[in-house]
């Protein structure tokens, strides 16, 4: 994806948008440790609870090293935190549990999510250009999901965990709005520590609910997230999610929080678009994931209302 930076953008600005671009490009990466901390044994939301928390200790240093220690303990982070560390969690469980595309297009329906936190948050209208922006992605969601006569609902808990994903992110965004923006290094640490509580918390509720007999609640394609590995493969697994967690996970993460307070919002949106491209190339070229004519038409529709959306604001 290329971009033009606005006339009058300093060094900074460029580097902010390089940031951004680099950092939401390797989003579309994060299913391959994700998986392969699964072959080894490390089950869904345990494997991201191990890698959150990897890349959670070193932003914990830098949040001292950088001195935002006070904001840090505000509540400002902390709240946007948890709406992205939901965000986050959900988002990875989808990409373990359904077609990576698939999950990352459905993630893309931010505009629908946006609009209605605004509403219910700050009671803004919903104008008809915001109308015909939610009805084209919605007309994509339609596709994507194969289209037909049928209601256009998620086939699995993957697809579920995708929307889901976005919604969180939606709010997280509304969030943001109206509230003094706290360190970058301090909105990270807060998001990654939110991320390893939240998937941690599920685990540890999913396997409370297999012990009391009543795992038959559960859908079966989430069956392989809540049980819990035995400590010697969480001790063989532990090289593999610190390398993903301090190397990957924490830069990306950085680099997005840190990039998008220098340059405008909607630019910083459309640049998170790059994950998109770079999920398909890579889930095509290495396990041969491919779209049909119609979810294809369907995530370029949602991609074009997200487009849209961002020329409205």
């Amino acid at each position: 994806m290329s971009f033009t930076v606005a006339q009058g953008y300093t060094k900074t600005d460029r580097r902010g948008a390089l940031a951004v671009a680099l950092g939401s490009a390797v989003w579309g990466l994060f299913w391959l440790p994700l998986r392969s901390l699964d072959e080894h044994g490390v089950n869904g939301l345990w494997a991201i609870a191990l890698i959150m928390g990897a890349a959670a200790l070193p932003a914990l240093i830098l949040v001292w090293q950088q001195r935002e220690s006070v904001e840090f303990r505000s509540a400002t982070p902390w709240l946007v935190g948890f709406a992205l560390g939901t965000s986050s969690v959900l988002y990875f469980i989808g990409l373990l549990y359904s077609d990576v595309v698939r999950v990352i297009f459905l993630f893309y329906l931010l505009p629908v999510w946006t609009t209605f936190a605004a509403r219910i948050i700050y009671g803004e209208p919903i104008k008809r250009q915001k109308l015909f922006v939610i009805a084209v992605a919605l007309s994509g969601l339609w596709l994507l999901l194969g289209g037909g006569s049928e209601p256009p609902l998620p086939k699995n808990i993957g697809d579920w965990c995708g929307i889901g994903s976005g919604l969180f992110w939606g709010v997280s965004l509304a969030l943001l709005r109206n509230r003094e923006t706290s360190g970058a290094f301090a909105s990270t640490a807060a998001a990654l520590c939110a991320a390893c509580l939240v998937a941690a918390g599920l685990a540890i509720a999913f396997n409370l609910v297999a012990i009391v007999g009543q795992g038959g609640m559960l859908p079966d394609s989430m069956t392989l997230a809540y049980l819990t590995p035995e400590p010697r493969v969480v001790l063989t697994a532990i090289p593999l999610a610190l390398l993903f967690g301090c190397i990957v996970m924490l830069p990306s993460m950085l680099g997005q929080i840190w990039g998008a307070r220098r340059i405008p919002a909607p630019t910083a949106a459309l640049l998170t678009m790059t994950e998109i491209i770079v999920a398909t190339l890579s889930a095509y070229f290495l396990i041969g994931t491919e779209l049909g004519t119609l979810a294809f038409i369907g995530g370029a529709l949602i991609v074009l209302a997200v487009v849209i959306d961002l020329k409205l604001n």
